[in-house]
């Protein structure tokens, strides 16, 4: 093959049209860089769906082409796939120490085996096959992330990973501006670029702004402080841990995510918290309410986090009440309004006081609005560019920018999951034929598609719900005898200001089973009646739901034969409804 026949291959695998899910390969001459494995959390019609991952069907097939996997910054969105990746695909794992310390937990969790770790750091350089990666630092909501420029056999390609401008960020934190410049200086085939606030104008908020006002909620709050932000938002709690240090509270930390994120947090030294800081739950019922500040995890209002506990008030050790202030330092994730209003409704009829975003600035966004989206077109110039991370929408107006920013319209390409683009050495930009691609659910250590059949019944099951009917009869007898009254279990199914299901459902079970005996010949019951008895009691209960609520729910309809010595009670048929 001549270096003419030869292009660079962009692959994305997820995170176009998408809030998650990133991960891109580039391809030269049969050798593989993944840039990035993240995970999306299920909506809310994914019944039983621990997470959403891509499909890696395209970078199993070609496992041993693979160099390496490369992770931008430690969030979900970009590692919380890695575990599934590496078990099938055997190439080293690079990130930053923090980034790196948190896919290792990933890893082990999923019982991964045989895996490699390799730090790097922000303005090291790495040579991996035909790729040449320089790491540059950048200012996003966790710390350690940086942006890879990749110098290939056609040019340098630069992916920006998460960033943000915040110039009060510490200096090893900060966006690299002289590193991009110098790129652009030298010439930049193409930008890959975070769209995630491509549709907000001007710049993002600093940590410091959000510093200054927690600093000052902190002071002024009658009562205890309860904080909710992302737990991985480590540049966050440093902000969190002045502001209590200020005025005069002690921290709490809440949730498993985040009591581990703190603690892996001291361990690499990018939070410092004396040991007179913070204090445990316990210990906390011994302070004022004025000396208390609660960090939790549950801002998007997930079911079993600990702020949805407090409001609730299922928590075991903290109940809300009046004076207290409760802060959502974190953005609303599309798909979580609810579940988030909701929680904030909660808090109010306790007669907490609830701060948000749009109430003060407690929570700065980690992506770069327009204007840092624009700074970066300028600095690097590049001939090609792709909207990466958003969207289909934010990459819309990511392109419309860099058309803005002196970007050919031809030069542009907003592309889908699955659509390689390839470049070529004669300076060229072209469409090829799209790879598979497409969503993994992972339920429990089940992988499947969003097509799988159990997936479909359990929508299904949600959306018109079920009544299971549990009938108890004789089988020493020469005519079948109840033994129990029907055990009716609804799912999904009880209404307020509705008929009394169970009663309709108790009445017609009954009903059918009189009929059915009332016209059989005296004899054990055969198979063949068996069958006909659960149909007329489904029948039944079909014409009973659908005149009480206009619905047709599922029946699921089931015989007990016991002896008439066996005592039968509720507790033995909620057992029997256990193993249905």
């Amino acid at each position: 093959m001549t270096l003419s026949n030869l292009t660079l291959n962009i692959v994305p695998l997820g995170g176009l049209g998408e809030i998650g899910l990133n991960c891109l390969a580039l391809e030269w001459a049969g050798q593989i860089l993944v840039i990035d494995a993240g995970l999306m959390f299920p909506e809310t019609s994914q019944l039983g769906v621990d997470i959403v991952i891509p499909d890696f069907s395209y970078l199993i097939e070609r496992a041993d082409q693979v160099l390496g996997i490369v992770l931008t910054h430690g969030h979900e969105d970009h590692i919380g796939s890695v575990a599934y990746l590496a078990q099938t695909v055997k190439a080293p794992i690079y990130g930053t120490r923090l980034t790196l310390a948190l896919a290792k937990e990933r890893l082990d969790e999923a019982q991964a085996e045989d895996y490699e770790l390799i730090e790097i750091k922000a303005k090291s350089q790495l040579t991996l096959g035909p790729f040449e990666i320089e790491f540059i630092s950048v200012s996003h909501s966790i710390v350690d992330g940086v942006a890879l420029a990749v110098t290939t056999p056609v040019g340098v390609l630069i992916h920006t990973g998460d960033f943000k401008l915040d110039l009060s960020a510490p200096p090893e934190n900060r966006l690299d501006l002289y590193k991009f410049a110098q790129y652009g200086e030298k010439g930049v085939l193409i930008l890959l670029s975070d769209s995630t606030n491509a549709e907000v104008p001007g710049l993002t908020t600093s940590e410091k702004e959000v510093g200054e006002a927690l600093t000052s909620i902190f002071q002024n709050a009658p009562g205890r402080v309860i904080l909710a932000c992302f737990a991985s938002s480590v540049a966050r709690l440093r902000e969190v841990a002045r502001a209590a240090r200020a005025a005069g509270r002690k921290l709490l930390f809440d949730g498993r995510s985040m009591i581990g994120i703190v603690q892996k947090a001291q361990e690499l030294g990018y939070l410092t918290l004396g040991p007179n800081e913070t204090v445990d739950l316990q210990a906390a019922n011994n302070l004022a309410d004025q000396e208390i500040a609660v960090v939790a995890t549950g801002s998007q209002g997930e079911p079993l986090s600990a702020l949805r506990r407090m409001a609730m008030g299922e928590h075991r050790y903290i109940q809300v009440r009046k004076n207290d202030t409760v802060v959502f330092s974190a953005r609303v994730i599309p798909g979580n309004e609810r579940a988030i209003g909701d929680l904030v409704n909660l808090f109010h009829g306790l007669g907490a006081n609830v701060v948000d975003r749009h109430l003060n600035k407690v929570h700065a966004s980690g992506h770069g609005q327009v204007e840092e989206l624009k700074l970066m077109l300028s600095l690097t110039r590049p001939k090609f560019f792709v909207p990466i991370h958003g969207e289909y929408r934010q990459l819309a107006r990511h392109a419309a920018l860099a058309k803005e920013q002196g970007v050919a319209e031809s030069d542009i390409f907003v592309l889908t999951n699955g659509q390689k683009l390839t470049l070529n050495e004669r300076g060229q930009a072209i469409l090829a034929e799209p790879v598979q691609t497409g969503r993994w659910l992972v339920d429990g250590s089940r992988l499947a598609s969003p097509s799988d059949p159990a997936l479909k019944n359990r929508i299904r099951l949600a959306e018109i719900g079920m009544a299971i009917v549990v009938l108890a009869l004789n089988v020493d007898q020469l005519q079948p005898v109840l033994l129990a009254p029907p055990l009716i279990e609804l799912i999904n199914l009880i209404y307020e200001n509705e008929p009394d299901l169970t009663l309709e459902a108790t009445e017609a079970t009954n009903l059918a089973f009189l009929a059915f005996s009332r016209d059989r010949d005296p004899g054990p019951l055969t198979e063949e009646e068996k069958k006909n008895l659960t149909e007329s009691v489904r029948r039944e209960l079909r014409r009973r739901f659908k005149k009480a609520i206009n619905r047709k729910p599922l029946f699921l309809v089931r015989l007990i034969e016991v002896k008439t010595t066996t005592c039968i009670d509720e507790d033995y048929l909620k057992d029997m409804i256990d193993t249905i």
